[in-house]
């Protein structure tokens, strides 16, 4: 008995290791946070909101928001989990492509490296009831601490300041989000 609890740990082991990681546009972490008072209700456990479904990879979170929620992913796919989002560079860059949908308008922020807390960089994304497509150029991200210097951002962080009208949470699935002009592969050969 004890040696077949040893065979199916360790075939467990190998599976684990054999999957490769869900990644939506070449982003692997995309990670939940949110206030005291916020109820986390998708991902059920954990902070990772990256799911297969229907044989895609999506991002899904939903929240009973008192205070926020956010789910934010770093734009250099190497930045270590758990870690200050590397900076990168997006000067070059002139917009961002999202596919998603949503029960409530979500603010969408780009943060400067190192900044943190209060008010950042952002724009307001419609609630989609389907999914639905945004070109957001980066021209149109206003506020923040400071003007927003493309050539020192860290993160993209969607934030949830409160719950559908209509519904009692906020939930959003992400289907796609491209960056213009930045290639993942250039940055994981670093």
């Amino acid at each position: 008995m004890k040696a077949l609890l040893t065979v199916w740990l360790l075939c467990e082991m190998l599976s684990a290791q054999a999957q490769p990681s869900l990644q939506l546009n070449g982003f692997t972490q995309w990670f939940t946070g949110h206030s005291e008072r916020t109820r986390q209700l998708i991902p059920a456990q954990g902070r990772q909101a990256l799911v297969r479904q229907q044989g895609r990879v999506r991002a899904h979170v939903k929240f009973d928001v008192n205070g926020y929620g956010e789910l934010s992913f770093p734009i250099d796919p190497a930045t270590p989990p758990d870690s200050e989002a590397r900076k990168v560079d997006l000067s070059q860059s002139a917009f961002i492509r999202i596919r998603y949908k949503s029960n409530t308008p979500i603010h969408l922020q780009l943060r400067q490296t190192g900044v943190h807390g209060g008010v950042h960089p952002s724009v307001t994304l419609p609630h989609h009831e389907k999914y639905g497509t945004e070109t957001i150029y980066f021209r149109e991200f206003t506020g923040g601490k400071r003007p927003l210097d493309l050539s020192d951002v860290a993160k993209f962080n969607f934030a949830f300041l409160s719950n559908s009208v209509r519904k009692n949470f906020a939930e959003l699935w992400v289907e796609s989000f491209e960056i213009e002009g930045y290639t993942i592969e250039e940055k994981r050969e670093r």
